[in-house]
């Protein structure tokens, strides 16, 4: 038998997230949300929609032992370099907080001839963070 679903019900749908998000009391590296407005820049006269967007950011300690770890590393590369650096006698370097995924941002806007287009910026919204 053929089924039918309601267009208008809405089924719940989990999000799944990987990385940490920072709390209240974070030290560890993690991404912290950070919404931006653009009329609060200056920006709502050319930008149609949206009219701002969760651009977030990392912040964060990383000590050598989680940068060694593949998952809250920055990239399996990293996590191998990081081991060699702690086995090794040579100064150890610290290491970054950084974005680990990120996704793009899709604006409606004027261009230059008042012309409305539409484009989506990659990179521009951090959705997890790692270390390098």
């Amino acid at each position: 038998p053929l089924q039918t679903r309601d267009p208008t019900a809405r089924t719940p749908h989990r999000v799944h997230r990987r990385g940490v998000d920072c709390g209240a009391d974070s030290r560890m590296c993690c991404r912290q949300e950070f919404f931006v407005d653009f009329k609060e820049i200056g920006w709502e006269d050319w930008i149609i929609q949206p009219e701002g967007y969760h651009m977030n950011y990392c912040s964060g300690l990383c000590p050598m032992h989680m940068a060694g770890v593949p998952g809250l590393a920055a990239s399996f590369h990293t996590a191998v370099l990081n081991r060699i650096k702690a086995a090794s006698a040579a100064a150890a370097v610290d290491s970054c907080c950084v974005p680990t995924q990120r996704r793009p941002l899709s604006l409606l806007y004027y261009d230059r001839d008042s012309n409305i287009v539409k484009t989506d910026i990659p990179d521009m919204i951090v959705d997890s963070c790692g270390c390098t």
